[in-house]
């Protein structure tokens, strides 16, 4: 039962890291800090076995505009009732253009079905205009268990962003 609370937390943060897409901001001259905030949700599902997860979102975030994303995260049990764990992320703007981070968060089971975690996303670059992208934000993640089995679980996930972009 902890593994399966720590998977559902770190569902949560992986998701609210990969909301963090480029897509209705035209931007300035590369390396112009930017505010980076936003709200996105969409679901993760992870193995109770290995702490493996994916996550899907969409979302909006200023500078950004709408995007899609994904994220691959590692969760680790620290105790029955917390977890931490690391990823990469992608974001995808509307026009195509992607931005990629990494990121390590930790949290906690406020519930038998529900979490709370935090993840300090490093922005590593993209493509297009995000190609020599570089900041950081924070994702605050919120996670509600909505399904699971033996081996998995997937969560729906709601994460706000507050951070800085620069391209």
């Amino acid at each position: 039962m902890p593994l399966r609370r720590l998977i559902v937390l770190s569902g949560l943060a992986l998701l609210a890291v990969t909301a963090i897409s480029p897509a209705a901001a035209l931007g300035a001259a590369k390396g112009t800090d930017r505010p980076l905030k936003g709200t996105s949700t969409g679901s993760l599902t992870a193995s109770l076995v290995t702490g493996a997860a994916t996550s899907s979102f969409t979302g909006n975030l200023s500078h950004l505009g709408a995007i899609t994303g994904g994220d691959i995260a590692t969760l680790t049990a620290t105790s029955p009732a917390t977890f931490t764990y690391t990823g990469t992320d992608i974001l995808v703007a509307a026009n195509g253009d992607e931005l990629f981070s990494t990121f390590t968060g930790s949290g906690a089971f406020t519930s038998a079905t529900t979490a709370e975690s935090t993840q300090v996303n490093t922005i590593t670059g993209g493509t297009g205009r995000f190609a020599d992208a570089s900041g950081t934000f924070t994702v605050t993640v919120s996670s509600v268990i909505v399904s699971i089995s033996a081996t998995s679980e997937t969560t729906d996930n709601t994460d706000t962003y507050n951070g800085q972009i620069s391209y």
